[in-house]
């Protein structure tokens, strides 16, 4: 039983993990500015306040704006 919880778990990570890596845009959820991954301001930005998105129009459809720095 132990063991399939710890396949189940592996996988889910391993899915969050992967659409992590694939979304191209990072928003702050506090600020409600997205920005690009690798941006100054996106890699100080805590795990709780992140919002992934696979594209520019998500974000803004969403009410983010573009970050001023890395201008998305």
């Amino acid at each position: 039983m132990k063991k399939k919880i710890a396949i189940a778990l592996t996988t889910i990570l391993w899915t969050a993990t992967a659409a992590i890596a694939s979304a191209a845009y990072v928003g702050n959820v506090q600020s409600m500015k997205f920005h690009v991954q690798g941006c100054r301001w996106e890699q100080k930005m805590n795990e709780s306040n992140r919002a992934y998105f696979n594209s520019r129009d998500e974000a803004v459809s969403s009410g983010y704006v573009p970050c001023k720095v890395c201008r998305p």
